[in-house]
């Protein structure tokens, strides 16, 4: 195999590796939640407690806050993002979503089954949205 064509495998390998924020968000949310207050305001508590990057959406009306994580694969998680918006049912309201991606199951058929998404990990992206949507009241 010639350098070009190595190079160009490896290149393709990397990039199809990679999770875009909206594959996160086609997947179904885990936790859903409304509150009263802005949303915005519990968009940025959220950033600030999560950390992440935040994508805006509708030009302030739905933000993503969003983030890859190292490590968690045991714990069922490789990915989250928690969408914060304004209701469209009532301005004064907003929404949260919690959504995740989880490890893939390799190739093959004595690849073993991932692992299920536990509680304690659901708990630690969900617990700070549900602070930050009490705290805008």
């Amino acid at each position: 195999m010639s350098f070009r064509a190595l190079a160009v495998t490896v290149l393709a390998f990397v990039l199809g590796a990679c999770v875009q924020v909206g594959q996160i968000q086609q997947t179904n949310p885990i936790r859903t939640m409304s509150f009263a207050g802005p949303h915005k305001d519990v968009a940025q508590c959220v950033r600030q407690r999560l950390g992440g990057r935040v994508q805006d959406e509708g030009f302030g009306e739905k933000y993503v806050i969003y983030d890859a994580v190292k490590g968690r694969q045991s714990e069922g998680l490789t990915h989250w993002a928690v969408t914060v918006g304004r209701s469209a049912a009532a301005p004064d309201r907003g929404f949260a979503e919690l959504r995740v991606m989880r490890p893939q199951r390799g190739p093959g058929p004595a690849t073993v089954a991932p692992a299920p998404l536990t509680a304690a990990v659901v708990q630690e992206y969900w617990d700070p949205v549900r602070e930050c949507a009490a705290r805008a009241k």
